[in-house]
């Protein structure tokens, strides 16, 4: 078992189901998106346990649980050949190598799940996984963008095998964002906040990205750098001309 807390990630959570039970602050119903949250979870057969303060300040994983938790089967992770299988034409995927800040992560999955992201892989051992942490920062992101947690470099060869671009975004590139033409099929490569992409994965990509830089920083955190790459990608597919069927 597992816990989801705050109001909009529990929200996003009991729109996609799977709520074992809610459990909310007693005297918080008169708030409209608590109401929304009950009325929700009534519909959905969730029960609603109303508890002092107290109670959710000692439970909390997040130290910012809004009023409500819920309690949900703990995230689990997916196939990432089973996602390609089942995607649309052109998918996007994103590879995390070693993130370990879960707030990055969480802001990462909120900017998949606006840009349309197919999934988002990340290594079996390195990095951050699917806590409260990162499940409340991505603000129901989490419960909309699919997760594979495999080995990235068997992972890298089948993405290549099934015609995927693989582009690493790091400020050793030689390219600009702007000058490649990103909406194909693509996963992009971000590396964790410390050592960056490995050495060995950055020469397994098919290029390297960077995003031009203007002033006297050299580079953006890893949240921000995804935001800035996965709206690019969206840009360039809504110019790009619809094939008529």
């Amino acid at each position: 078992m597992s816990q989801v807390e705050g109001r909009n990630p529990v929200l996003e959570t009991l729109k996609r189901g799977g709520v074992r039970k809610l459990l909310m602050v007693e005297g918080t119903i008169s708030d409209p998106k608590m109401k929304e949250i009950v009325e929700l979870a009534k519909r959905r057969g969730s029960p609603v346990e109303f508890v002092e303060k107290m109670v959710l300040d000692k439970m909390t994983e997040t130290n910012h649980h809004q009023g409500v938790i819920a309690l949900v089967e703990a995230p689990g992770y997916v196939s990432l050949n089973r996602v390609i299988e089942k995607a649309g034409r052109e998918p996007c995927v994103v590879i995390l190598d070693g993130v370990q800040d879960p707030q990055n992560f969480g802001s990462i999955l909120r900017t998949a799940d606006a840009t349309g992201v197919d999934v988002i892989l990340i290594p079996k051992k390195e990095g951050v996984g699917l806590t409260p942490t990162v499940l409340r920062v991505s603000m129901g992101g989490g419960a909309y963008v699919p997760v594979a947690r495999e080995s990235i470099y068997p992972a890298v060869k089948f993405l290549k095998d099934e015609g995927f671009k693989i582009v690493a975004v790091d400020t050793t590139g030689d390219k600009d964002l702007w000058d490649e033409n990103l909406s194909s099929a693509v996963a992009f490569v971000f590396g964790g906040e410390g050592e960056g992409i490995s050495p060995t994965l950055r020469d397994k990509c098919d290029s390297i990205l960077k995003i031009p830089m203007k002033g006297h920083i050299s580079s953006l955190n890893v949240g921000v750098s995804a935001a800035v790459v996965l709206y690019e990608r969206l840009r360039q597919r809504q110019a790009k001309p619809q094939k008529r069927a």
